[in-house]
């Protein structure tokens, strides 16, 4: 799905990010972009499309910009909805390069989702759940992001379990670990093309496997050209050693889907992590995930109003630790999330 890997070494990584999209604030440069889309996908008058859908596209995302430069700096009493429309107005703008018609017909502007009725006397972000429905933005999206059908509903927990820079505080608040962080080997051997990684020897009795029926599940998840390989080096007890090899890639580091498995994530600074349990709520694109939980959030912040004010002022939730986390995390990594399926190459931006 993704090229390469561009490392952006800057001194303030969000205010890089969104300096990086003003490629797609100039009318020129957009038509190109589009009209070059257009033509990779195979769509007639390509030209034609790009000319129309330059100054649609364009707003799309200065408006993003200012819903995201307004939730930074608006209380947390309505930052959800502002982040939630800043998404929404990134997904419109990535829509728009898969399908020049965008949007045909009302249904595709509808939300995508529906979250259940809160209880009066009592709430709970990670047991709360989101409905995904036949039509709207959130089927669209993913209709050209996976060719997996979604689920009809996800709890919140499943969702924040999967999101690699939020482990910490899953770990802290729901006593659980769903994500092993993954020790990578900096060492390039140019002769087997090979990268060497580490896991902790715990992992094994996680999925009741030996060391290579460890081998051989990580490679039933392979979507690329990547094979896991024992390795027949000794380690020190309480770890395993394994190789990743790949007909192409020096190393998972230079790869622009990592390992292409689907029991491997990584986070906004090139770190990966191994997913404990392989289950279709752990199996969506994080974009979805992100819209998912902010949805959520935005309704809650819309529609219960008093709720929500108890959770941001009062000290009885402990929901307000993981939407706080949350919400910052959401705000720097899903525009360059964004980012990255437009120009489909992955970008890290690291201080220098």
């Amino acid at each position: 799905m993704y090229q390469v890997v561009h490392t952006i070494m800057c001194e303030n990584p969000t205010k890089k990010m969104w300096d990086s999209y003003l490629y797609f604030e100039s009318e020129p440069t957009t038509k190109a972009f589009l009209q070059q889309t257009y033509e990779k996908l195979n769509i007639p008058k390509a030209n034609v499309y790009a000319f129309q859908n330059a100054s649609k596209f364009i707003y799309y995302i200065k408006q993003a910009r200012q819903y995201y430069v307004s939730a930074v700096n608006s209380d947390l009493l309505v930052q959800p909805l502002l982040l939630y429309y800043g998404m929404v107005s990134l997904l419109k703008a990535y829509i728009l390069t898969r399908d020049p018609d965008y949007p045909s017909n009302t249904r595709v502007l509808q939300h995508g989702v529906t979250s259940r009725k809160i209880k009066k006397n009592y709430y709970s972000l990670a047991e709360d759940e989101v409905k995904v429905q036949k039509e709207g933005l959130l089927p669209y999206l993913h209709s050209f992001l996976s060719k997996e059908n979604l689920k009809e509903k996800y709890r919140i927990q499943s969702l924040l379990a999967v999101i690699p820079e939020l482990q910490p505080a899953y770990q802290k608040l729901y006593k659980q670990t769903s994500l092993i962080p993954v020790s990578l080997s900096s060492h390039r051997n140019y002769e087997k093309l090979c990268t060497i990684f580490y896991l902790p020897e715990s992992v094994l009795d996680k999925v009741h496997l030996t060391y290579n029926g460890f081998i051989h599940y990580l490679n039933r998840y392979n979507e690329g050209q990547g094979v896991f390989l024992p390795s027949s080096l000794e380690v020190p007890k309480g770890i395993i050693r394994l190789e990743w090899h790949h007909p192409n890639q020096i190393h998972v580091t230079e790869s622009g889907d990592g390992f292409a498995n689907k029991l491997f994530l990584h986070d906004y600074k090139g770190n990966f992590f191994y997913k404990i349990k392989m289950e279709t709520d752990y199996n969506i694109s994080e974009i979805v995930n992100h819209y998912m939980i902010m949805y959520v959030l935005g309704m809650l912040c819309r529609y219960e109003t008093e709720r929500w004010g108890e959770i941001v002022f009062s000290f009885m939730s402990e929901d307000m630790y993981m939407i706080q986390e949350f919400l910052a995390l959401s705000a720097r990594k899903f525009p360059n999330l964004v980012y990255d399926l437009l120009l489909e190459e992955r970008h890290i931006f690291q201080t220098d």
